[in-house]
């Protein structure tokens, strides 16, 4: 039933996009048979390079003795599953992961995952703040959006400044009778035992790993684009995109991945936010809506390619997880 809901979300915000852009197969395949090869394979090694600042940030929060490179394959694992799988539900193979193969019990994982997606957000709002404030567009009004920016940034300083306090204080309301509760105290109580040092250097490693992110999207609009093309195409519009309109755009994909709800392989949620994005930065709807579908094809090639080849090369686990140190 909720694979069903889930499809049924696909297909509406498919259909949304099309009726509101006029979408044809012709405009994506037009953009996909021109890819300029050489921005295609930078994108997909900056992308790469995206799961070792991911893999990064976890050791330092974890304080981790698993190597770099094998917790950027548990990130790449992570990052397959929870593109692929509906409802979020792949978010639970990070802590399974790094219980059966780094050793860290289950609430350790689930307390790092709350903290690295909080530190997600703080990381594309400032992205964006910082496309805003460099786009050097006269006629666009971003006023209200730099706004609402501005105050989502704020809350989320606000939520990295009292993470710490209010899991202590949650640890403490949850107490330790029954296997829920006990859970959650001692999530609680790793998510404070995190230094604020901790804290400082991890997001900034995710501000760089989110960098890698959208450089590696934009690279992608620039694969696609071709400003030579026939004026009012959408590889021409797309020419027209630099990399701080790039800022703004795709920043309306990254925030669907927020949503607790997501479809199979991100179909809908994906071309949605993006398309979404991109015209609030002043693109046209339809280039918008065909490098929506182009992108996506593309970075879940991406996403599938480096999640098998981990799998495929997976490391031997650290040790087995303990279980001495949670009832989880």
């Amino acid at each position: 039933m909720r694979l069903l809901l889930t499809l049924l979300l696909a297909v509406a915000l498919v259909a949304l996009v099309v009726q509101v852009t006029d979408l044809d197969a012709a405009a994506v395949g037009g953009l996909l048979s021109g890819l300029a090869p050489l921005p295609c394979l930078a994108a997909f090694v900056i992308y790469g390079a995206s799961y070792v600042g991911r893999a990064w940030r976890l050791k330092l929060l974890l304080r981790s003795e698993v190597g770099l490179a094998h917790m950027a394959s548990i990130s790449a694992r992570h990052n397959f599953f929870n593109a692929l799988l509906p409802f979020r539900s792949g978010e639970a193979t990070l802590p399974l992961m790094l219980r059966a193969e780094a050793g860290h019990a289950l609430h350790e994982g689930a307390a790092m995952l709350f903290v690295c997606r909080v530190l997600d957000l703080l990381s594309v709002t400032t992205w964006l703040l910082l496309g805003l404030a460099w786009r050097r567009d006269p006629t666009a009004d971003q006023s209200q959006l730099a706004v609402q920016a501005l105050v989502v940034l704020a809350g989320v300083v606000a939520v990295v400044a009292l993470m710490r306090p209010a899991a202590t204080l949650c640890a403490g309301l949850a107490g330790t009778g029954g296997r829920l509760r006990r859970f959650v105290h001692d999530a609680g109580h790793r998510l404070a035992a995190v230094s604020p040092g901790q804290l400082f250097v991890a997001a900034a490693v995710s501000l760089a790993t989110w960098a890698a992110t959208y450089v590696a999207c934009w690279l992608l609009v620039v694969a696609m684009a071709d400003p030579a093309a026939p004026d009012g195409s959408a590889a021409a519009h797309l020419g027209r995109v630099d990399f701080a309109t790039s800022l703004v755009g795709t920043t309306g994909l990254h925030l669907t991945g927020i949503l607790p709800i997501n479809t199979p392989a991100g179909v809908g949620a994906w071309e949605a936010g993006w398309t979404a994005g991109y015209v609030v930065a002043g693109v046209d709807r339809l280039a918008a809506a065909a490098s929506a579908v182009g992108t996506h094809i593309l970075i879940f090639g991406f996403i599938t390619v480096l999640g098998l080849l981990a799998l495929l090369l997976r490391p031997t686990p650290l040790r087995p997880g303990p279980r001495e140190h949670s009832l989880w």
